[in-house]
């Protein structure tokens, strides 16, 4: 049986601050491959870092990059981590 590749998650601004336990970044198993984009909040926050209700509020204002490029909210379903990816949260940044 083949085993699959990890992701690689980083975590950086507010995401960083929700999990400052954990490292900077984290690889981690998916449950299932391919496994899309927009199924990986809740993985995240019910199997990887269950009962952080601070990172579950971050996540769903954040937004995802896979392999360096943005990834639009409504696009998420149709990305599918095939294992070997970097994926990062992208939390809101305010400016002035």
């Amino acid at each position: 049986m083949a085993t699959s590749k990890p992701i690689t998650l980083l975590y950086f601004a507010g995401v960083r601050t929700a999990i400052a336990h954990e490292p900077e970044s984290q690889t981690i198993a998916l449950p299932t491959h391919p496994f899309p984009l927009s199924s990986l909040r809740e993985f995240l926050t019910t199997s990887v870092h269950p009962n952080n209700a601070e990172l579950e509020r971050v996540l769903e204002r954040s937004a995802w990059s896979v392999e360096e490029e943005m990834i639009d909210r409504e696009e998420e379903a149709g990305v599918l981590l095939k294992g070997g990816e970097t994926v990062c949260a992208i939390p809101p940044v305010s400016g002035g």
